[in-house]
């Protein structure tokens, strides 16, 4: 039983890193298209699943690599403001 219940988390934890990926992607395109409020909400997400997944180090350091990417895109200069 516990091989199972061990199989199933490692399963949901590679599925979840598959979606916070992306959800990242959808984030950079749209920050890319001006659509920087529906991008937070996407990056805010991709954010919370990865605090959940137990993912290997490897996919978890490209992760938070496109992870910052993202917020670089969303967050706006003040000299792009004014």
């Amino acid at each position: 039983m516990q091989s199972a219940l061990t199989r199933l988390r490692a399963k949901t934890d590679r599925e979840l890193g598959v979606l916070a990926a992306r959800q990242l992607r959808r984030a950079r395109k749209l920050a890319g298209r001006g659509a920087r409020r529906d991008a937070a909400k996407e990056y805010l997400s991709a954010r919370v699943l990865l605090t959940v997944a137990d993912l290997p180090e490897v996919k978890r350091a490209r992760l938070e690599c496109l992870l910052h990417d993202v917020r670089k895109a969303i967050d706006v200069p003040m000299s792009a403001v004014a």
